[in-house]
């Protein structure tokens, strides 16, 4: 997911007329509140048009509840589907609580929501450094890569004394270059040359 930018960048004099609109929907974003950053985005239209960044902002939307949402699953462990929807500028508590359903599922939040009493439980925050989980992961990377390390070692290992084979390959080749006779052809060849002989 992107980064929101420092503020500074936004306040240098030369910048600052030009990215205003710009400040004006990263402090939107930052607040998490989606009313303040529809009034925002309408607010700059015209600019974000002639930008042609409109159709890209238009979509942070969605990244702007899921800002307020994680604010206020840190700030409350239990709060009222009412209060989301005050807080992050949703209509009613029931477009709010199919939010919260959605931020739950795609693992956002980590929370219960409890339909009948119209409140949203937080779980409590494990500390995932205290469990097993972060060493065992980082020994099955290890144990990947020693893996890898040792199939590479073991390719590229050449076999001992091929370099031999292929040296005498090589020279029996040389010698039987001229030698395209037979079996046959070379016994006759012999008797041959013995019976001159004799």
């Amino acid at each position: 997911m992107g980064e929101i930018p420092d503020r500074h960048v936004f306040l240098t004099t030369s910048m600052a007329a030009e990215l205003a609109p710009y400040m004006a929907i990263t402090q939107a974003v930052r607040r998490g509140d989606l009313s303040v950053f529809t009034a925002a985005v309408s607010k700059h239209a015209a600019r974000l048009q002639e930008d042609g960044t409109y159709t890209l902002i238009s979509r942070l939307a969605h990244q702007v509840v899921k800002a307020g949402l994680r604010k206020l699953h840190i700030s409350y462990s239990r709060i009222s589907l009412q209060d989301v929807a005050d807080r992050l500028g949703l209509p009613s508590a029931t477009s709010a609580e199919f939010v919260v359903a959605k931020a739950v599922r795609d693992g956002v939040l980590e929370a219960t929501i409890h339909h009948e009493e119209g409140y949203v439980q937080s779980h409590d925050l494990v500390d995932v450094y205290a469990t097993q989980e972060p060493a065992q992961a980082f020994h099955r990377r290890i144990a990947y890569c020693l893996t890898t390390h040792n199939d590479a070692v073991r390719g590229m290992r050449y076999p001992p004394d091929a370099y031999k084979k292929q040296l005498e390959a090589s020279r029996g080749n040389r010698e039987n270059a001229g030698d395209d006779k037979t079996d046959e052809e070379k016994a006759q060849e012999l008797e041959d040359e013995l019976d001159e002989e004799y």
